[in-house]
């Protein structure tokens, strides 16, 4: 029986579970490639021309008018022909950009696709596609015999350009050459734009398909091209489109008449749901906030309609605890190949964190600007094994945007700006140049300010190598898990080198200096794999410290982790920011020499 992920009601969930996914008279309708088709994707081709034998009838009309180029024609039909079908079943229609004026509504070539059981579109430029097939918004004479042969239960099947153009808000780049890349922040830079005839105008240009797929946006060589992410997410909700549908390379999706949808794969489906998702731009960069996310492989199936999944039966779901991943890592370009799928499976899905973060940036010269890709897991989120094409699912998935600006300057020009001249200096621009301590929004570094127990322990947790907890994770109640500071918190308490009273952290709250050396000197033997002697020395003070915190100063001092001055360790007193970075520099050993 396979497993099922209803997104709405328990209802639905008891229909998929017995096997209701779709209609059984249900046939396929749109066969939609994400691009790059490559001749062994046995899948694709073989269900290609099943759908395209109708009545016992095979005729399969090719569509090149995307390309200016006749080679992936060429290609297209000779894997059609590897595959068993016939050269008299395959037929070029013969439709260009330069010809279309004459083209689009002869006779002759109405005549040859009404005699098709199956049209596909090839890849290249998808405005090619419309402008030949509908200028200005006219439904051509071909036009309308395609829909004539697709609605009498004719198959219509395109990759890359041939899947943009089928449904009906289409979109691709704006205001860069031909032969360009789009870097993939254009949409969340520039916004969107309708000016099919404007070509330098930046963006994304979101202009009519031709409306086969009802159901969503397609978007093609998903997982391959840079920031197809964020451009699909802003067209579904500027568009109020809920759904887009991002599609890899060598991926391929079969729609049922009934609308249901058939992961063909290698690749994978990246389904956004963009429904009470919102976009807010302005002069600092454009903001997204609540969209869902969906990565479907090869056997899974969506129902549009009613927002069922149904996993293929054979991927075992991933239970809580037996993650094979504990503990993911900052993706600096979520925005390059593979990145998102890195980001939703290994990062999330067979992941124990429940938070994956990933940055796209763009920079001229010493400036640097991007966005910053929050995924998080929602209460929905489920997550499925591996199987033998080496991906998993994962569905609903939470993704919020976000801009953001950084230097690309000298860490000179960066540095805090009130560091202290003298024999700390050093050991406090390692600990900022590094991320590990970091200095105010107004760029000070606060070296005589008290550090607080939240600060003390992202700083620890930025030096160090921890883990999170697999089993029994720590229970922390008076944090929020959206503060920037929970990720690490929850880090040290499992670690065991920071602990909760009654489930309170007190992330607010300031750390006595004996307070610190217990957690310095846990720090350091962890990190330096060894302990730390306990030596008694003689201190003016000793008497404040309290008793069970003796054994740690002592051996804070002795390590160089705590200064004393004239003899005075000031065990109750506040441990500072600057003693703080210097206790964390002495104990990474540096390589260089002070």
């Amino acid at each position: 029986m396979a497993r099922v992920l209803n997104v709405y009601t328990f209802v639905l969930f008891i229909f998929v579970c017995f096997g209701v996914g779709r209609a059984d008279d249900a046939r396929t309708s749109l066969i939609i490639d994400g691009g790059g088709l490559h001749p062994d994707n046995a899948a694709l081709f073989k269900r290609l021309i099943a759908a395209a034998k109708i009545d016992g009838r095979t005729h399969i009309g090719i569509i090149p008018t995307a390309s200016e180029k006749r080679i992936n024609v060429n290609r297209f039909v000779e894997s059609l022909q590897a595959y068993g079908v016939k050269p008299e079943q395959i037929q070029v229609l013969e439709l260009t950009v330069a010809n279309a004026a004459m083209q689009a509504d002869s006779p002759k070539l109405v005549a040859q696709i009404r005699n098709c059981t199956l049209i596909f579109f090839t890849g290249g430029d998808q405005t090619r596609i419309t402008r030949a097939l509908k200028p200005n918004g006219r439904t051509t004479a071909a036009l309308q015999a395609i829909y004539d042969v697709w609605k009498s239960g004719g198959v219509i099947a395109g990759s890359s350009a041939g899947a943009a153009i089928q449904s009906a808000t289409m979109i691709t780049a704006s205001g860069l050459p031909d032969e360009s890349m789009d870097e993939g922040m254009d949409a969340l830079d520039f916004g969107l734009t309708q000016s099919i005839n404007k070509p330098a105008i930046r963006g994304l240009l979101v202009s009519p398909g031709l409306g086969f797929l009802e159901s969503g946006i397609v978007d093609q060589h998903f997982s391959q091209y840079r920031g197809r992410l964020g451009r699909l997410a802003r067209a579904a909700i500027e568009e109020k489109v809920r759904y887009g549908f991002g599609i890899d390379e060598d991926a391929s999706i079969a729609v049922a008449t009934d609308g249901t949808i058939d992961v063909l794969g290698p690749g994978c489906l990246t389904i956004v749901d963009a429904a009470g998702a919102t976009c807010q731009d302005g002069p600092l960069g454009c903001s997204i906030v609540g969209v869902h996310l969906t990565c479907l492989q090869r056997g899974d199936r969506f129902n549009p309609r009613t927002g069922v999944i149904t996993v293929e039966p054979d991927r075992k779901p991933i239970e809580a605890g037996k993650e094979s991943n504990n503990g993911n890592y900052l993706i600096p370009d979520i925005a390059g190949m593979g990145a998102v799928l890195q980001a939703m499976i290994s990062g999330l899905g067979d992941n124990t964190s429940r938070m994956q973060i990933g940055i796209t940036l763009k920079h001229n010269h010493h400036y640097g600007h991007g966005y910053r890709y929050t995924f998080s897991k929602t209460e929905k989120t489920r997550a499925y094994e591996e199987t033998n094409d080496g991906r998993g699912t994962v569905t609903d998935v939470r993704l919020d945007i976000e801009p953001v600006s950084l230097t690309l300057r000298s860490p000179e020009t960066a540095l805090p700006l009130d560091l202290p001249d003298g024999p700390s200096r050093r050991a406090l621009e390692a600990i900022s140049f590094r991320g590990i301590l970091l200095a105010d929004d107004q760029g000070l570094f606060r070296p005589n300010d008290p550090i607080t127990k939240g600060e003390f322990s992202c700083a620890i947790a930025q030096s160090i190598r921890l883990e999170p907890a697999r089993k029994n994770p720590p229970v922390i109640n008076d944090l929020f898990a959206s503060s920037p500071e929970a990720n690490a918190i929850a880090l040290v308490v499992a670690a065991g080198l920071m602990q909760t009273e009654r489930g309170s952290f007190g992330p607010t709250k300031l750390i006595s200096r004996q307070e610190a050396a217990l957690v310095l000197v846990r720090f350091a033997e962890r990190y330096r794999s060894e302990v730390l002697a306990e030596t008694a020395v003689e201190l003016k003070d000793y008497d404040f410290v309290s008793p069970q915190l003796r054994g740690p100063i002592f051996a804070a001092y002795g390590a160089g982790l705590l200064k004393a001055n004239e003899n005075s360790i000031r065990p109750n007193a506040n441990l500072t920011r600057a003693e703080a970075a210097e206790a964390i520099y002495t104990t990474l050993s540096f390589p260089w020499k002070d």
